[in-house]
């Protein structure tokens, strides 16, 4: 499917197209839990050269609220964000190409990345400080397609503070030991091969700091590196595509690097009124963790920066993952509902070096081997199931929506919990 098909599909279509849809982080956690054997908009962050596909229109959501609220309290969701793609065709008449493309997007947190930031650092001088909130968070998007609809993209992510420290009131107050930082630069090409492939490679750096150490960009050491690679081929017989893939990441950050490969293979099909997707991988995950402090029961973490450790302890992941999502318009053509999931089990192996043994706080309590699976259910884009519905009007706006998991299950009289988890939007102009 080239460009110009693809933008005709989604026009078609819309969010029951194979090929080009317009969609969002709740579609995507409602029905299956990742992007890599369907094309979204949110695969914009996984090659930017798909920002040519989605010209002309407003993204913004709430951001994920995944909090454990008590009865007869509300908090906020996390990270909302907004933004936009605007395009201007260099072509002439019903041919578009060459098109130039830019967008941007505020508020995002960059979740294969944010992750390797810790919750507090010790300093040189023994003190815990904890890491801040970073509040630039920006991507930038630039993109372009040739006179034949092939793409071509590049994608930058900013996510900064330096020296501000955020306060219970609102207000930020200067603290020199408040630093974070996560720089991301990617490009992509989408790339039309036959009549019947296309095929997207994408390439990344990135670099992760934090701390009281503040350092340019281009400092020696600590530089991440992620590759992601997919081709669709149509599939006449079935109304759909098939969409082998694979993806690479290895990223440092102080005290801690992580090596990451998935390779798998996946199944869209149009249905009557709906969509359905399947995919299968084998995923090899390899950790290694020096001066990091890991609370196992809180989740938190903390980087000793005080003193460097040599002995670093290792956790090693091999396994499989599953994962499908399907969605259908039910009633009225403007109501879709969606559900999907995601099953991973990997065989772990823990091996905790001779000189940190009895410390509980390392990447693995102890040495060992074990089974483990992605969460069951904590309200995460990474657990087993998700549930969500959609409204789409007119083609124009569209809303999507992420329900609570335990929504069914709870008391209605005593106003406990939350009734949806991501709430986001489109608008096509």
């Amino acid at each position: 499917m080239n460009l110009k098909s693809a933008l005709a599909v989604g026009a078609a279509f819309g969010i029951l197209g194979v090929g080009s849809a317009f969609a969002t982080f709740a579609r995507v956690e409602s029905m299956g839990k990742n992007t890599t054997y369907i094309m979204d908009d949110v695969s914009i962050f996984d090659n930017p050269a798909n920002i040519n596909l989605y010209p002309n229109y407003l993204i913004g959501e709430f951001g994920l609220y995944n909090e454990n609220v008590a009865v007869g309290e509300n908090k906020d969701p996390q990270h909302p964000n907004f933004g936009g793609i605007f395009s201007l065709g260099l072509g002439s008449g019903d041919y578009p190409d060459p098109r130039l493309t830019i967008g941007g997007l505020f508020g995002r947190m960059d979740s294969e990345l944010g992750r390797f930031l810790p919750t507090s650092v010790i300093l040189e001088n023994g003190t815990e400080s904890e890491v801040p909130e970073t509040v630039t968070n920006f991507d930038g998007f630039l993109g372009g397609t040739l006179a034949n609809g092939n793409a071509l993209g590049l994608h930058i992510f900013i996510a900064h503070q330096d020296g501000g420290r955020l306060l219970g009131d609102g207000s930020y107050h200067p603290d020199y030991t408040a630093y974070a930082s996560v720089v991301r630069a990617d490009g992509g090409v989408n790339w039309q091969i036959g009549n019947s492939m296309d095929l997207e490679l994408a390439f990344g750096l990135a670099r992760i700091q934090y701390g009281s150490d503040h350092k340019s960009f281009f400092d020696d050491g600590d530089f991440s590196y992620l590759g992601k690679a997919r081709a669709f081929f149509s599939l006449d017989a079935l109304d759909g595509e098939l969409v082998p893939a694979v993806s690479a990441h290895y990223i440092q950050a102080p005290g801690i690097e992580d090596i990451h490969s998935q390779v798998g293979i996946g199944i869209n099909v149009a249905l009557d009124r709906g969509f359905f997707w399947l995919g299968v991988d084998f995923i090899w995950n390899k950790t290694e963790a020096g001066n990091w402090a890991f609370n196992h029961e809180t989740g938190k973490t903390s980087y000793d920066a005080s003193a460097e450790r040599e002995f670093r302890d290792e956790r090693e992941e091999m396994g499989g993952q599953i994962s499908f999502g399907i969605e259908r318009n039910i009633w009225w053509d403007w109501f879709v509902i969606r559900v999907g999931g995601k099953k991973s089990i990997l065989y772990t192996e823990c091996d905790k070096h001779w000189a940190n043994a009895g410390k509980q706080d390392g990447l693995c309590a102890t040495d060992g081997n074990y089974f483990s699976t992605n969460p069951l259910a904590n309200g995460t884009a990474d657990d087993h199931v998700g549930f969500g519905f959609g409204i789409n009007i007119e083609e124009k706006l569209k809303i999507d929506v992420l329900v609570a998991e335990d929504l069914l299950f709870r008391n209605p009289f005593q106003g406990e919990g939350r009734l949806f988890s991501r709430i986001s939007a489109t608008y096509a102009f």
